[in-house]
């Protein structure tokens, strides 16, 4: 069995069962030495959502390594095969192995975090008809930016599944989830803007 650890709509039992109908051993964790941040174009959101390649609202989330941080996260085991399905899915990301702790015990994952345009493109796809295939046809700018921003629907979907878990799993979204500029907080962003999530229509399959 493979343990996985879910930072945003696996945070959601019943989003991650969609995902991986068999896994077992679903709990809330904590993973210290991380943040969430909203800094890779979401491909999916152009091919199946109708997103606008060139809007700055395209983000999906990822993590990047934060001494200062810490985010609560799902963990549970799934299967060798499912978690090929998986990888296939989130493909652009890198996966790393993270300690997570809960009730007093730790354990290790595998979660998905950042990665690089050029790792992606030379490392990840084997040729170019590969990478066309997975995000050219689709989008042609940089995966990896600086200056986008979530994609509202995914954001929604993300904050519900947070909620989900309770008030203290939402606010560690909200506190310890960052633009793309790694500056900004989620919950900055949303007093700033205005934007009310919860009344965001946040249905949402990839």
């Amino acid at each position: 069995m493979i343990s996985i650890v879910g930072y945003g709509s696996l945070l959601s039992e019943a989003s991650a069962r969609e995902t991986i109908p068999s896994l077992t051993n679903f709990r809330i964790v904590t993973v210290p030495g991380y943040k969430r941040i909203f800094n890779k174009v979401g491909v999916v959101f152009i091919s199946r959502h109708k997103a606008d390649p060139d809007s700055l609202q395209l983000a999906s989330c990822s993590t990047l390594p934060a001494p200062s941080c810490e985010i609560i996260c799902s963990q549970f085991e799934c299967t060798q095969e499912e978690y090929e399905a998986l990888f296939e899915r989130e493909h652009r990301f890198n996966w790393v192995e993270v300690e997570t702790f809960a009730d007093g015990q730790s354990s290790t994952g595998l979660m998905c975090t950042g990665s690089t345009d050029q790792h992606y493109r030379y490392s990840k796809c084997r040729n170019e008809q590969e990478y066309h295939e997975r995000v050219g046809q689709f989008y042609a700018g940089n995966l990896w930016r600086n200056d986008i921003l979530p994609f509202p629907r995914y954001l929604s979907f993300c904050l519900k599944a947070a909620a989900s878990q309770g008030e203290a799993v939402l606010n560690n979204f909200l506190d310890n989830s960052y633009l793309a500029d790694g500056e900004i907080t989620i919950r900055t962003n949303l007093d700033n803007s205005g934007s009310n999530w919860r009344e965001i229509d946040s249905a949402y399959h990839y």
